[in-house]
């Protein structure tokens, strides 16, 4: 079980794959992406629905797990996301009637890089630094104990590469991220905002994380 969790973490928070380099896009990129967003995903349901299909009798809890998206897509292609919670609670038991509890405190990190979105399609890129990932504590208790990890982001430079695609009209985008059985399709919803919404100290802090 504590191997399993922090594999299901880094599936679910995977970045694109990393190449030699990462720069803008050669061409325009569609107009109606380009802007703040705030929403929602759905992470919490699918992490709840990939546990219930464990074998062992599993009762989930991650209603706050990826609650609020926050991001920042600019003209030239360069954005930027800002952390979110990543609590989460499950609660494991086998068929000798064992329970294993496992409750997770995170957020996930500030990244940025390049994206080109046209036809339906978004191409992501990171720029080194700003991979993002997972910062935080999960505990494991069962009978036999209690153990507290801290949670980071898996080292090395990451080959997964899902296929995003993503609707947008108006001030409303719905990214649409392709992730292996049994994770599923992750939808954001996602509503354009004034860019003063994210103050300029939090901006900030993503190019200071770029530039260490």
């Amino acid at each position: 079980m504590r191997a399993l969790i922090p594999a299901i973490l880094a599936a679910t928070f995977a970045s694109p794959a990393l190449t030699q380099t990462c720069e803008g896009p050669v061409g325009p990129i569609e107009t109606c992406v380009v802007g703040a967003w705030v929403g929602s995903s759905t992470i919490p349901e699918a992490m709840e629905r990939m546990l219930r299909s464990m074998p062992n009798n599993v009762r989930a809890n991650f209603s706050d797990f990826g609650r609020p998206v926050a991001m920042i897509i600019y003209e030239d292609g360069f954005f930027e996301t800002f952390p979110m919670g990543a609590d989460g609670n499950a609660v494991f038991q086998d068929e000798h009637g064992h329970v294993t509890h496992m409750e997770m405190n995170a957020q996930t990190i500030s990244s940025a890089g390049y994206l080109s979105a046209m036809g339906g399609m978004l191409d992501i890129c990171h720029l080194p630094g700003g991979e993002g990932g997972l910062t935080g504590q999960m505990t494991v208790t069962s009978e036999g104990g209690s153990a507290t990890a801290p949670l980071a982001p898996p080292p090395g430079p990451q080959t997964f590469n899902p296929v995003i695609t993503y609707t947008c009209a108006g001030d409303s985008m719905q990214p649409m991220v392709a992730l292996p059985a049994p994770l599923g399709t992750i939808i954001y919803d996602l509503t354009r905002v004034p860019l003063s919404a994210f103050p300029e100290e939090m901006r900030a802090r993503v190019r200071d994380l770029l530039a260490e």
